[in-house]
């Protein structure tokens, strides 16, 4: 025991100092102290001089004494010294022992007895929390029966956590109740038969009930068949333990949700996100479940003056949740938009709605009401889960609350992305509203089609040659209206059909078994070997490419619309000649007519519209084929994806078409900019010509919206580009040599010139 007075050596265990197993070679030690002492006691321990690792806690008891615990371990022989000290003046106590004579496993009573609850409580984070993790004892057997004893001391008759729905995986989820005083949970922690492990996920807390009490949801993996386990969950005012019986008659996740009050809905929503955590299919889950059991949609409409509201649009990716609506506020009524959350108190975002000028559809007396449209991006929303009905609720001055809540809203990339593009009218689209509210979600879009897309399948008609000069890539979407004029034309070019590999890329698989029927038919009329690589979904006209690419073998490629028909023969060998090395030359591009013979293309070139931003032209579009300025071959800021013709490599080098672009439009300035970064320039060829019927392909489409992607494809373009678009078009108009725009630490080429005086921008359309 420790005294004011110097005290010798102790060289047995006093009734003071009790040691014991806790599993193998881990020991606790238990030193109770009875006199009063000046500062926090320690213990150190030490074998063959060496000091031990271990972990100790003091814990107050009832009767003022104090009680030191340390685990350690120790696998070698020989006695272990203690040293117990506490700065008194009286000297430090030691004692001696020989862990390998000591066999009795640790007795839970005695160590806990005479110990206050906070004592206790201390002990008991200890046991789980990081002593476990540092002296391995998560799944030491013995170790886990003196746990399990401990904390059925502490809790003699816990309350149930009962499985009540199956989810994914082996997941269940599991629903209690704790005392409604309780704030919050810091960790949680599961003890079965398999170990003790902390979760990975902390439970969801409601609102208490009538009762006091706080519902308690938590996702878990499954016990053991025909065994449960305790629940410990960690929190500021104490430690709560919940019994986990087996159960066998776990109801499924839609069956056990079909018995809950709908207005439950941030129990839902916290369901869905957790769901969209654990994987892929945990997030199809949840869209399931949504679907399967929707709730009620709300609005507000009335033919008064009192405020009235819709929420038509909610749709969640990584970049938040995007909302848009409309709210008719004659009089000045609202105070604010809240938005609600699983958990924790509704986010105002009135100050983040872009707003602009709204119709309602008419009414029954014909009249039309003029309401305040808006649109909104609120980042970080369920982290990007799923959650398909929202809530919203607009607050009034008088301290009214009116509830809104959409329709069942899309989760899939193609829908949701179609569904921002309507967000705001294109006439009201600002440089501002794209770059906060809509361009993120369209990037994320973008991105998921193009990590989620599946490996194409090719079929394949007929046998090309074996070393092809080129490879001709031409995407397909669900218009083939040009397939029969176009194959016959190049079946009728004897150096297409013997040197050309020709590969069609079909966007739109649902149109597999008609497209191949067609095409197998124009190989059996024309003899025109040639592939069919079917998309596994709608990636889009970047991926199409790009997939067409990845399937080619020629040295170079040509990149041409299903809607570009050439007028003679020999037009691919005329391109293929300028793309000569010692020219320095990326890419080529020919003349292209109209049906009517005029021009639609003569090269591309960019100018800023009134906001600023970069769009792309085509040189004299709308004049006579035969106007002598688009007649002369020449160095041009791009050419048109409807017929490029590049060198195979440097397309798979600079990295194909951009997919970060919507739908079809602006990937192939995007490209010729990527050339021109790669010191090359780009030629225009008059004297091939080709007819496009420009458009006359992407129109029919029911997802193109050319007024919002357009303004979304040229925003992105200018903010990618802005600066070396300016540099190459400046020099454009100052008629002064025009280098490609070089790379980092390459020198631009003095050959490449860009020639004022065949570059008229006055007569563009």
């Amino acid at each position: 025991m420790l005294s004011l007075a110097p005290a010798p050596a102790a060289d047995g265990l006093s009734p003071q100092l009790h040691l014991s197993r806790l599993s193998g070679s881990v020991f606790l030690l238990s030193w109770t102290i009875d006199a009063p002492v000046l500062s926090r006691p320690r213990i150190m321990l030490a074998a063959h001089e060496k000091r031990l690792v271990s972990a100790s806690v003091v814990l107050p008891l009832g009767d003022g004494r104090v009680r030191v615990v340390v685990v350690f371990r120790h696998g070698g022989a020989g006695e272990v010294v203690a040293t117990l000290s506490d700065d008194n003046p009286g000297g430090d106590i030691t004692a001696r022992f020989d862990p390998d004579l000591v066999h009795g496993m640790a007795d839970v009573e005695d160590l806990v007895r005479d110990a206050t609850p906070d004592a206790r409580r201390m002990l008991a984070n200890a046991l789980i929390g990081h002593w476990p993790t540092l002296f391995g004892l998560s799944q030491a057997a013995g170790y886990l029966g003196f746990l399990r004893q401990f904390l059925l001391i502490l809790v003699r008759k816990p309350s149930a956590a009962t499985p009540v729905a199956k989810l994914t995986e082996g997941k269940l989820l599991l629903e209690s109740a704790v005392p409604g005083r309780l704030a919050g949970i810091r960790t949680a922690y599961r003890l079965d038969s398999a170990g003790l492990s902390r979760l990975p996920g902390l439970p969801r807390l409601g609102h208490p009930d009538r009762a006091g009490n706080r519902p308690l949801h938590l996702i878990i993996d499954a016990f053991p068949p025909q065994a449960g386990g305790l629940l410990v969950l960690q929190a500021e005012s104490g430690l709560i333990v919940r019994s986990v019986g087996a159960r066998q008659d776990i109801p499924s996740l839609g069956r056990w949700w079909a018995g809950k009050a709908s207005q439950r809905d941030g129990l839902r929503s916290w369901l869905v996100e957790q769901l969209a955590g654990l994987s892929e299919q945990g997030r199809l889950l949840a869209i399931e479940m949504q679907r399967r059991l929707p709730l009620a949609a709300q609005s507000v409409r009335r033919n008064d003056d009192l405020p009235s509201a819709e929420l038509d649009l909610a749709v969640t990716t990584p970049a938040g949740l995007l909302l848009g609506g409309w709210y008719c506020d004659v009089e000045g009524l609202v105070d604010e938009v809240l938005l609600h959350r699983s958990e924790g108190e509704a986010t105002p975002v009135l100050d983040r709605l872009d707003q602009f000028p709204a119709l309602l559809p008419a009414g029954s007396k014909g009249d039309v009401k003029r309401a305040t449209g808006f649109a909104a991006l609120i980042p970080g929303y369920a982290d990007g889960a799923p959650v398909l009905q929202p809530r919203v609720e607009l607050k009034l001055k008088s301290g009214t609350v009116l509830s809104l809540r959409p329709n069942v809203q899309p989760a899939d990339a193609v829908a949701i992305r179609a569904r921002a593009l309507a967000a705001i009218p294109p006439q009201h689209l600002t440089a501002q509203m794209l770059e906060r509210t809509i361009a993120p979600v369209l990037a994320d879009c973008q991105k998921a089609l193009r990590e989620n897309l599946p490996e194409p399948r090719t079929r394949r008609f007929g046998r090309g040659p074996a070393s092809p000069a080129v490879s001709v890539v031409i995407p397909l979407y669900r218009v083939y209206d040009f397939l029969r004029v176009q194959v016959s034309a190049f079946a009728a070019d004897r150096w297409f059909a013997e040197k050309a590999e020709l590969i069609y890329v079909l966007d739109s698989p649902e149109h597999e078994g008609e497209v191949a029927h067609l095409l197998g038919g124009l190989f059996l009329a024309y003899g025109l070997p040639m592939q069919l690589v079917v998309m596994s979904r709608n990636g889009g006209f970047s991926a199409a490419c790009n997939a067409g690419a990845a399937a080619s073998r020629g040295q170079a490629l040509a990149l041409v619309n299903s809607d570009v028909i050439p007028d003679s023969e020999g037009w691919l060998p005329a391109l293929l000649q300028r793309l000569e090395p010692h020219r320095r030359t990326g890419a080529v591009g020919p003349k292209l007519l109209y049906d009517d013979g005029s021009l639609q293309h003569a090269g591309l070139f960019f100018k800023r519209d009134s906001k600023g931003t970069w769009l792309n032209h085509h040189y004299f579009k709308g004049m006579p084929s035969g106007y002598a300025p688009a007649n002369v071959e020449r160095p041009v800021p791009g050419v048109t994806g409807a017929c490029i013709v590049m060198p195979r490599a440097l397309f798979m080098e600079i990295g194909g078409f951009d997919d970060g672009y919507v739908i079809g439009d602006y990937e192939d300035s995007d490209l010729c900019l990527k050339i021109a970064r790669a010191g090359l320039g780009i030629v225009y060829v008059p004297s091939v010509s080709l007819y496009h019927l420009e458009r006359q392909s992407i129109s029919k489409s029911l997802d193109y919206t050319r007024g919002v992607a357009s303004q979304h494809n040229s925003w992105l373009q200018t903010k990618r580009w802005d600066g070396e678009i300016e540099a190459l078009m400046a020099a454009v108009d100052k008629s002064a040599p025009q280098q490609p725009i070089p790379a980092p630490g390459l020198r631009p080429d003095p050959e490449f010139l860009l020639s004022r005086a065949n570059l008229r921008r006055a007569t563009a359309a």
